[in-house]
């Protein structure tokens, strides 16, 4: 099935929303439930400018020990590179391994301040069916690790509402697990997430939060480019104010599409982006806020993150799909004055400005970017589960 024009939707439907499913490869490995939680975060180096994201990181940081297995491996061994099912036992068996070891950071307080603060966690869940997409996952496995982040926004991305339906891709059409869907709704709910919001497209994302927004809106993505697509993407852009104050924040929450279409950075995601950034504007116009951000998937790594070596590997990679090696959406953001928000955090739990890794393929395509950074301090940390092919990621702001 696909959308026409006609069938785009402008508006978002309160919990019950139909979702679809993107495709992606096949693969025969199998994953269990293993969460724990990601270590008390250390003190970054200081913060690093926009400008500085595309540039080389140190060796050390390139070396890491909890950089990606896979790409380690493949550096020795060319052969690894595009081997999914190989990928994927590689980033299962380094996650369970991170797993064992790490504790989810504390919201960080500074001594007599009543800062205003905000907890961001993002997500891409695979439709709740594994590593693989052939694994079911069970709603109470999530929610052991969503529980003590204590999140106030959830962005969970492949959230379609379901049931699984006959046009699906496989194996997710046989895999998806609608009856945990609804639990893992009505366990959010109880933990405080009152408001769910759900996209109405393809690729559906649910945003969640304990906080009851003042404006919310859902905006396609895929209206005006020229490419011709099995599914459109769209995003949805909320506003909150903060508690005991008139302090307003915004969230666009997002999923760029997974193909380019083209190998350079005139693809779908640069025009995604572009539409993206006009909706942000006329939000923004509507809704002044204090601080406003981009929680997505972006489906594309930055070269400037990785070793040279490192690098060499990925991009073999992106080729072997004809996938580009710099989609132009990272300079795109930066250009109107969007900072990551990895490169501007003064507290992370891993060494470097970007994560090791927050995907299977040994990259990190999960991201948030902000505006006003300047009047926010910013703590970012990866956390480390095998219930999906993504990690989560949990962002805390505070606003001075």
């Amino acid at each position: 099935m696909q959308f026409t024009k006609a069938a785009r939707s402008t508006h978002s439907e309160w919990f019950v929303v139909r979702g679809f499913i993107m495709p992606k490869p096949k693969e025969d490995s199998k994953s269990r439930a293993t969460v724990a939680w990601a270590t008390s975060a250390t003190s970054a180096t200081s913060a690093t400018s926009a400008t500085s994201a595309t540039s080389a990181t140190s060796a050390t940081s390139a070396t890491s020990a909890a950089r990606s297995t896979y790409i380690r491996e493949a550096l020795g061994n060319p052969s690894l590179i595009g081997k999914v099912r190989d990928m994927k036992e590689l980033y299962t068996k380094q996650v369970r391994s991170e797993a064992r070891k790490l504790r989810i950071p504390s919201a960080p307080t500074a001594a007599g301040s009543c800062e205003k603060t905000l907890r961001i966690l993002q997500w891409n869940l695979n439709c709740l069916c594994g590593i693989n997409g052939e694994t079911p996952q069970r709603a109470s496995d999530i929610v052991k690790l969503l529980a003590p982040c204590n999140a106030d926004v959830l962005v969970l991305q492949e959230m379609p509402r379901g049931p699984a339906q006959s046009w699906w891709w496989e194996p997710w059409r046989s895999t998806f697990p609608a009856k945990e869907m609804r639990a893992l709704e009505t366990s959010l709910h109880e933990l405080g997430y009152q408001t769910q919001v759900r996209s109405s497209c393809f690729s559906s994302t649910l945003l969640c939060t304990k906080i009851k927004p003042v404006a919310v809106s859902e905006v396609s993505l895929d209206s005006e480019h020229s490419f011709r697509m099995a599914e459109d993407r769209s995003a949805l852009l909320a506003s909150f104010c903060l508690e005991d104050s008139k302090e307003v924040i915004s969230i666009c929450a997002t999923h760029l599409h997974h193909q380019n279409f083209t190998e350079s950075d005139d693809g779908v995601r640069r025009a995604e982006t572009e539409l993206l950034l006009r909706h942000c504007a006329e939000h923004a116009a509507k809704t002044p806020s204090r601080c406003a951000l981009i929680v997505a998937d972006f489906n594309q790594a930055r070269p400037g993150d990785y070793s040279a070596a490192e690098w060499s590997v990925i991009s073999a990679g992106l080729k072997s799909v004809g996938e580009p090696e710099d989609d132009g959406v990272a300079r795109l953001l930066t250009s109107q004055n969007w900072v990551c928000t990895y490169d501007v955090a003064s507290r992370r739990n891993w060494s470097g400005t970007a994560p090791p890794f927050t995907h299977w393929t040994g990259t990190t395509v999960d991201y948030a970017y902000m505006l006003a950074p300047e009047t926010v301090e910013v703590g970012t940390y990866v956390l480390y589960s095998d219930v999906s092919d993504h990690l989560p990621i949990l962002t805390h702001l505070q606003l001075h």
